[in-house]
């Protein structure tokens, strides 16, 4: 498997592990944005999330802010944080553990 745009990354475990919600604060283009992703696929919870799944919600720019692992299904009142990722050095190597390159 070749090395992925990191968005792409989190799509590809979140395809993986349906049991699990990844909640993923980014920055692009001065602004910040809370992101869901689940069963492979992205939706903003702050922007408006395009129609085509194959759009990407991160775009491969955007600045890592936080990831958090949550088991699903989501609830946003009552969810169950699995793990918190601050650094995208942790997340990298979470998901370099999990099999999956991600790209640099």
């Amino acid at each position: 498997m070749s090395a992925l745009p990191w968005p792409l990354a989190l799509e590809r475990y979140s395809q993986a592990h349906p049991q699990e919600v990844l909640r993923v604060e980014v920055e692009s283009e001065g602004e910040t944005d809370l992101v869901l992703i689940y069963r492979g696929y992205s939706s903003s919870l702050r922007r408006p999330t395009p129609p085509d799944p194959e759009v990407p919600v991160i775009p491969p720019q955007a600045r890592f802010l936080q990831l958090e692992r949550l088991r699903a299904p989501y609830h946003p009142e009552h969810s169950q944080v699995l793990a918190l990722y601050r650094s995208w050095e942790e997340v990298r190597a979470w998901l370099i553990q999990e099999g999956i390159p991600v790209a640099e």
